[in-house]
């Protein structure tokens, strides 16, 4: 073990900003096999945890997530917010001497799920329920791939339409949806790494040494899960057209509905790996306020029927005229937030007041 690294232990968890970076970098002991210490696993998962919570790598991620959402925008694309439901486990089986991992972004150390991992189960639920009702979702046989090889080359019939094909292409041929990357939506959970545990219950049998009895105690195994919302998005590869939008939302739509009703990663059979649409925000709270308050409010585009500005207590559903709206300076523009003062007020409606200098 490298000395630097030892030295590193007691401040890993307090300085870590990468929790790919302290999982694969910074473990001290051997945690895991013959003579290995749970303790070390467990101080190294939190410290990961810790590490994704840090706050100048999140707002680092943040710039580079914004700019990456512009980018999909550029294209003919759908792209959903998708919350987990319970938790997510995506790469929980992939090498590691922790013997299991996560799949997070190499430069920023967030969850991410992989486009390849969207694209596979998305053609599978297709093959599976769509195609079940209807045979042109099915994937097609390698016979009818044959077929389609030897009309690409001049040498057979038309082939009958496939949508598989269209959607997700062939080992020769790419498809015409590109299934991105799902990123971690920054604001939509302050820790998104959360500490789980499974327990195996007959070790032995799984690697068929011994037959299973009830006399097995289970062994737990600490990993790390994810929650939070995810970004979704598909994009139509071709020329922007009617046909292309309706292809791209019809992909979208399949891998909303296989997230949903199948969920992706690890232990989906244990209910992990779903994401729904997020339910929507409560409505908010009415302003509790009385006449004379002076508020910050937000300028609507609606106007009243005699053309005067209409405004929104910021923060509060509230929303009314502003009785003296010949007042409002007239390079105010719909959406600006200005102080008014409250004329009337209830739990449903407001009227306001464009402050008065004696007011101000």
């Amino acid at each position: 073990m490298r000395a630097p690294i030892l030295d590193l232990k007691d401040i890993r968890a307090l300085r870590g900003e990468h929790p790919g970076l302290v999982l694969h970098r910074y473990l001290c002991e051997n945690a895991t096999g013959e003579g290995g210490k749970p303790e070390e696993r467990q101080a190294i998962l939190r410290a990961a945890i810790k590490a994704a919570g840090n706050q100048a790598v999140r707002a680092l991620y943040t710039i580079a997530y914004e700019r990456w959402r512009q980018l999909l925008s550029t294209t003919l694309t759908v792209a959903r917010e998708l919350q987990t439901v319970g938790r997510l486990i995506v790469g929980l089986g992939t090498e590691n001497v922790l013997e299991t991992g996560i799949r997070l972004h190499h430069t920023y150390g967030m969850p991410l799920i992989p486009g390849s991992a969207l694209k596979g189960l998305t053609a599978h639920y297709c093959d599976q329920v769509v195609g079940a009702s209807d045979p042109k979702f099915k994937k097609p046989t390698p016979e009818q791939d044959q077929a389609y090889r030897k009309w690409l080359d001049g040498t057979g019939l038309q082939p009958d339409d496939n949508y598989h094909r269209l959607l997700f292409g062939t080992t020769d041929d790419g498809g015409c949806i590109i299934f991105h990357d799902a990123w971690f939506v920054p604001d939509s959970d302050k820790e998104p790494l959360k500490l789980d545990v499974m327990t195996p219950h007959h070790p032995k049998w799984l690697d068929g040494t011994v037959p299973p009895t009830d006399f097995d105690s289970p062994t737990p195994v600490p990993f790390l899960s994810v929650a939070g919302r995810f970004l979704v998005a598909v994009s139509w590869r071709g020329p922007a057209s009617d046909r292309g939008q309706k292809w791209t939302e019809l992909a979208f739509s399949l891998t909303a509905a296989a997230l949903s009703d199948w969920g992706i990663g690890g232990k989906t059979t244990s209910g992990y790996g779903r994401l729904d649409v997020p339910p929507p925000p409560p409505p908010p709270k009415p302003y509790k306020g009385k006449p004379n308050d002076v508020v910050e409010a937000e300028l609507l585009e609606e106007r009243t029927k005699k053309g005067g500005w209409r405004a929104r207590i910021k923060g509060h559903a509230q929303q009314g005229p502003i009785q003296n709206s010949d007042q409002v300076p007239a390079d105010k523009q719909p959406g600006e937030l200005v102080q008014l003062v409250i004329a009337y007020i209830d739990d449903t409606q407001v009227g306001f007041r464009w402050p008065t200098p004696s007011k101000k």
